[in-house]
């Protein structure tokens, strides 16, 4: 130990981009970082997801890593100003690389990395990653893609410190493969993942329409009072109705188009549900969502 913190703190150092995140306390015993609602890009870097700090009075756990090293490493200082207390416990919600390429900033620390057993299958750990091809080289350095040291296939219950956490596992492919949600259910409090999005529109592109609104009906049943998504700064007990309403919507008018017999590229002109305009990333993301969707439910 004495040869390896010396050496941590050498290559923290090294690591001198900083994020500049921000600390927002949600609830008494967490505290988050707020991405932009945008795509990774090099003006955001990569601070364009949310992840949060959950105080268990003995240590900390941390819901996803983040999307680099550099800024694993800059949430990380923020929260050691706040409480020094050390990182205990790293959970990933899902497989998409913005949320758990800081792995390998706790990894050098030896914290437990827990996820889903979905890293197994579709976790890529080869270069470039995706965020290393949007994000400045200097935001990724020392980013090394590294998978959770557990991984599981059932719910799980653990009790750190004096809070319960309960994992609970998708049932059903959705956002990604295997969606994992954390509830605290002492604060009634979710972390969703991706399952949640807010201020910008949720993408469709490898996850499943009917899968995902089943999820969130799940999430529905734990009653919480604070919902915390994977990107967006809403987090109060109706922070998942936007994405629901628009996926609902969606189902909705495309299967309507389907059983008129409306072609997909008909659909996907017709079904521009306006409502929804003013959510960042419309013009990216909605008509894309619309064929995808269209793809899915004409099998039905």
């Amino acid at each position: 130990m004495r040869i390896l913190l010396p050496l941590f703190g050498l290559v923290t150092i090294l690591s001198a981009y900083d994020f500049a995140l921000i600390p927002k306390r949600v609830t008494p015993e967490v505290i988050c970082f707020f991405g932009e609602p945008d795509v990774m890009n090099t003006t955001n870097n990569g601070n364009m997801v949310n992840t949060c700090y959950i105080d268990t009075k003995k240590s900390y756990v941390v819901i996803d890593s983040g999307s680099s090293y550099a800024y694993a490493n800059s949430a990380y200082k923020e929260m050691q100003k706040i409480k020094a207390l050390p990182v205990e416990l790293v959970i990933n919600t899902h497989v998409h690389d913005d949320h758990w390429l800081g792995n390998g900033f706790f990894a050098q620390m030896g914290v437990r990395v827990l996820g889903s057993d979905d890293f197994i299958h579709n976790a890529r750990i080869d270069s470039p990653s995706r965020i290393q091809t949007h994000i400045s080289p200097e935001a990724y350095a020392l980013t090394i893609p590294t998978r959770p040291t557990e991984m599981i296939s059932s719910d799980k219950m653990l009790k750190i410190g004096s809070l319960e956490l309960q994992l609970h596992l998708m049932k059903k492919k959705a956002h990604s493969d295997k969606d994992l949600v954390v509830f605290l259910p002492k604060s009634k409090t979710i972390f969703a993942g991706d399952l949640v999005f807010n201020d910008r529109l949720p993408s469709l592109t490898g996850g499943d329409i009917n899968g995902w609104i089943d999820a969130l009906e799940e999430l529905k049943k734990l009653e919480a009072t604070t919902i915390i998504g994977g990107h967006g700064f809403r987090t109060d007990k109706k922070a998942a109705e936007m994405t629901y309403n628009y996926l609902t919507d969606m189902r909705t008018q495309v299967r309507a188009a389907i059983v008129s017999g409306i072609s997909i590229d008909e659909t996907v002109a017709k079904v521009t549900m306006p409502k929804y305009e003013s959510y960042r990333m419309y013009k990216t993301l909605h008509r894309g969502n619309v064929e995808v969707s269209y793809r899915m439910l004409e099998w039905e």
